[in-house]
């Protein structure tokens, strides 16, 4: 427990919840979040370190093999991966938790709250347009491209709306996140 420490948190329905405080990257936590095409893979969260771990399917197969059947011909740092892997399935799940992707939806409407609150109306008919129909996150992105200064606040504003969702997240599962 070296990263951590105990808080309560009471509601206004005087319900007591023991938080967690945990220094967790939440920038990669984002990241994870933001990521919905999961193949081969996968993001978990150590509760106990804070730490992100990014897994293959495949490490994950392996480590539903018998534990002292590792297969030696593999490099030691992927016998690692497995033990990992196994230590998440199997020996201490409970310290464990996968980060959900976010659904791109959520990405969408994200875009299009932005784009209504842009300023310059010839800049807001252009992302209006550009979100209309398939392809709406590429056209965005080339649209605002050519905005450097509203390019900059798009970031702004994504970026902090991310990080309102990662520690809504954390604390729905007890975790009060901190940096040093």
């Amino acid at each position: 427990m070296q990263n951590c420490q105990l808080n309560f948190r009471v509601n206004f329905n005087k319900e007591v919840k023991i938080m967690k405080k945990l220094k967790v990257d939440l920038e990669m936590i984002a990241n994870a979040l933001e990521d919905a095409n999961r193949i081969d893979m996968d993001y978990y969260l150590d509760k106990e370190t804070g730490e992100v771990i990014i897994t293959s399917e495949e490490t994950f197969r392996y480590a539903e093999e018998d534990e002292d059947n590792i297969r030696e011909d593999l490099p030691d740092w992927q016998k690692e991966d497995i033990k990992l892997a196994q230590d998440i399935l199997f020996k201490n799940p409970d310290r464990y938790i996968r980060i959900p992707e976010r659904p791109p939806y959520e990405g969408y409407n994200l875009m299009v709250e932005f784009a209504e609150k842009v300023e310059d109306e010839l800049l807001r008919e252009k992302l209006s347009i550009a979100l209309d129909g398939k392809g709406a996150f590429r056209r965005f992105k080339n649209v605002i491209g050519d905005y450097p200064d509203y390019r900059e606040k798009w970031f702004e504003f994504r970026d902090e709306r991310l990080n309102k969702e990662v520690i809504e997240w954390l604390n729905s599962i007890g975790i009060e996140p901190y940096k040093e």
